[in-house]
């Protein structure tokens, strides 16, 4: 885990329980899945040529730039934009994976009731939520966001809301990069050691992924949405030891 500080994302390659600093010469031994960087003209070749999955690296680093942009209410552009693209990428995710799990008209009832652009705009402007975008740049050109996620301060943790990724983009470390910034919102600007979050009973894949990033289930929760549905989750926690805090 590399415990970067709030809105310094983009400045590295995260892999598996490290980071690498781009400006650095160095690259550690593990296995690297995904990069997210704001420094391109790291193209040293020489560089490249001393890991083993330098090929890839090559591809991902020339063609794929993934970077997260932090939305918060201090946000001097106007929000609207992006409040309407993440909605809409909102309604492609979960008409497609959680229909299958919770149906098609509660997918529809909770995409209105949570997902809206209003609705992301008045959490963003109003509710205390940060939300972090994932984009990706091929070749020069911006495309549209391929993932999202969203997390607000409690009284003793940071709860993890939100965290969507389009299909075609998952197993690339987005996810954990979107982590790395909650992670960082924990140790630096709240002062928790904490996070939580609540994911569908039904939702296997989602609930392994979150066990192999270090949650654990702590009990289990019925809320009734309105419209006569109900989340009926898991609330999964992580809890951090931050460097300064470790005991020797």
């Amino acid at each position: 885990m590399s415990y970067t500080r709030p809105r310094e994302s983009g400045h590295y390659i995260f892999a598996s329980s490290d980071y690498v600093d781009f400006t650095c010469e160095t690259v550690p031994n593990n296995d690297i899945d995904v990069f997210l960087y704001k420094l391109y003209s790291k193209r040293n070749n020489e560089f490249w040529a001393r890991y083993h999955h330098g090929s890839r690296i090559i591809n991902n680093f020339q063609n794929r730039k993934i970077t997260i942009h932090q939305l918060t209410k201090h946000e001097p552009d106007d929000l609207t934009p992006h409040t309407t693209v993440i909605a809409a990428l909102a309604g492609e995710i979960w008409r497609e994976h959680y229909a299958p799990i919770i149906g098609a008209e509660q997918v529809e009832y909770m995409l209105a009731k949570f997902q809206s652009a209003e609705h992301i705009y008045a959490d963003i402007k109003e509710n205390g939520y940060t939300y972090f975008i994932a984009k990706c740049e091929k070749h020069h050109e911006c495309n549209p966001i391929i993932g999202y996620c969203a997390v607000a301060p409690r009284d003793d943790h940071l709860f993890l809301s939100k965290m969507y990724v389009k299909s075609e983009e998952r197993g690339r470390g987005i996810s954990r990069g979107f982590l790395e910034e909650a992670y960082a919102l924990c140790r630096w600007e709240y002062g928790v050691d904490k996070i939580r979050l609540t994911v569908n009973k039904h939702n296997e894949n989602a609930i392994a992924v979150y066990h192999k990033m270090g949650f654990e289930t702590i009990e289990s929760a019925k809320i009734d949405i309105g419209g006569g549905f109900y989340m009926d989750d898991y609330v999964m926690e992580r809890r951090m030891v931050w460097p300064e805090n470790k005991e020797d």
